[in-house]
């Protein structure tokens, strides 16, 4: 889950934003990637029982919108 803690940090002082995927792994630490479910599976961003999805619901953003063919994520303030 530490990898994606990257992700409230790029959102810091925004209520929504659209992120890339690439712009998301690229500040992962280690420049590791997104898993293949993320790229192929628009539910790995909005299921709240995981893991992942709590690094930045804890920090009160939500997934609006998944687009999995461009690749992007789109993120909004609670």
């Amino acid at each position: 889950m530490k990898d994606y803690l990257v992700i409230p940090t790029l959102l810091v002082n925004t209520t929504s934003m659209t992120l890339s995927f690439a712009e998301i792994e690229a500040k992962m630490i280690d420049k590791q990637e997104l898993p293949e479910l993320a790229k192929t599976y628009s539910a790995w961003w909005t299921k709240k029982e995981h893991s992942f999805s709590s690094a930045w619901a804890a920090y009160g953003y939500r997934v609006d919108k998944v687009d999995l063919v461009n690749q992007l994520v789109c993120f909004s303030k609670k």
